[in-house]
């Protein structure tokens, strides 16, 4: 048997008051990826992504695994709307409302070749993506996973990025390592200072 270990994590919060095009200038003059017409759920996942994997060493084998409560709610009301006008709706627009639309810029920039999930869930969303990336790594899919969770609220945007990987529930080390139940209103935690890796409470 095995268990999930974090290696790592990132967060990438941007207030609400800033512009898509403010966005994408940050994001373009810290990662130098092309950025346009990508709208600002792809677009703080990249950059919480690009920090995660510069700042870490990841091996062949990754998988991508997000979730989030809500997709992007701009281009959800922009297709709404259009069809309430009796508009055409732009093939972009109807393609970046699929939720996995950030997952597939996601792979395609840091050329993930694993498996590649995103999930709509409104409770445990951590949890329940940790479970799919221990799932594929027991059954020999991948070797490790980057997870991506999606959060807002009136005044922010954030995403969080974090790096899991399995270890043998052998390893005499698991003794010295502090639990981390997965959990999203538990991700303010690994914003103070935590000492890495920790062990992923999966029960």
């Amino acid at each position: 048997m095995c268990k999930l270990i974090l290696k790592a994590h990132e967060v990438v919060c941007f207030p609400t008051i800033m512009s898509d095009k403010e966005v994408r200038n940050v994001v373009k003059n810290e990662t130098g990826f092309s950025v346009r017409r990508l709208d600002n759920v792809t677009l703080i996942s990249l950059t919480a992504v690009y920090r995660l994997m510069a700042n870490n060493k990841t091996l062949p084998q990754l998988a991508l695994y997000s979730g989030a409560e809500y997709m992007s709610v701009e281009l959800f009301q922009s297709v709404i709307l259009a069809m309430e006008n009796k508009e055409a709706i732009r093939p972009y627009d109807f393609i970046a409302t699929v939720g996995n639309a950030a997952n597939f810029y996601l792979s395609k920039e840091f050329n993930i070749q694993g498996p590649n999930i995103f999930i709509g869930a409104s409770h445990n969303t951590l949890l329940k993506a940790s479970l799919l990336a221990e799932t594929d790594m027991l059954q020999g899919h991948c070797q490790q996973a980057i997870i991506v969770i999606w959060q807002t609220d009136d005044k922010e945007r954030r995403c969080h990025a974090l790096l899991v990987e399995k270890v043998s529930d052998t390893d005499a080390a698991l003794k010295t390592w502090h639990h981390f139940i997965g959990t999203p209103q538990e991700l303010s935690v690994l914003e103070k200072e935590v000492q890495y890796p920790l062990l992923l409470n999966l029960s």
